[in-house]
């Protein structure tokens, strides 16, 4: 568990222990799931209002159902956390293989699924600073809370919001621990690493904001 405490002061060692680690990947998603499970929990009246409005809003939904539609909305934002957090780290370990192929790395596909699962922690720490803000300034709606520069723009629903809000200090740190974290496992110089993720990143993070 020391691994958890230490990937945030002394990552480059963690990173180091981890690598003959088989199950450290596991024990972690376990650890992301049950803190997004949490934050969940916190957000889920607010979720629950805007699903709420929304079906207000459409005369063709009669009041009876709303219940019904209220306990399936609940129930499957629990699944796709657990589906979006497994997809993510495999995906992402799929990702580090192909870079590990370009760099001529000496990384399994393991140990970067593992360079991913604790990579995601710093989002985890974003995420629980916003259920927190969101309970303590009884906000309306999530998106009145960012941990990004995001948060200086009014209109929340501008695209000078939505591209702000990617430049946030936790993505900025997971950036960092990917970098670390594959260059560890894939026994490379981080100068190289780095310049692939970081495109990668770039594209991925603003490249989606267009097809948004």
């Amino acid at each position: 568990m020391g691994n958890f405490f230490t990937i945030f002061s002394s990552p480059e060692m963690t990173f180091e222990r981890l690598k003959s680690s088989k199950l450290a990947w596991l024990i972690c998603l376990i650890v992301l799931l049950v803190i997004s499970f949490a934050v969940i929990y916190v957000e889920m009246p607010m979720i629950e209002q805007t699903v709420l409005d929304s079906l207000k809003s459409n005369p063709q939904i009669s009041p009876e159902s709303y219940d019904t539609v209220m306990d399936g909305n609940r129930t499957i934002s629990y699944v796709v956390v657990v589906i979006t957090s497994v997809a993510t780290l495999f995906i992402s370990g799929l990702l580090f293989l192909l870079l590990n192929l370009v760099v001529r790395g000496e990384a399994k596909y393991m140990q970067l699924v593992t360079v991913a699962a604790f990579a995601s922690l710093p989002g985890m720490i974003d995420g629980v600073l916003t259920a927190i803000l969101l309970k303590v300034t009884n906000a309306q709606a999530i998106s009145d809370i960012s941990i990004s520069l995001g948060a200086f723009v009014q209109d929340k629903g501008s695209d000078l919001f939505r591209v702000l809000s990617v430049i946030n200090p936790f993505s900025i740190w997971t950036l960092v621990l990917y970098i670390i974290g594959a260059a560890v496992m894939m026994n490379r110089p981080k100068k190289q690493v780095a310049i692939w993720i970081v495109l990668a990143w770039l594209v991925l993070s603003f490249g989606s904001l267009l097809l948004a």
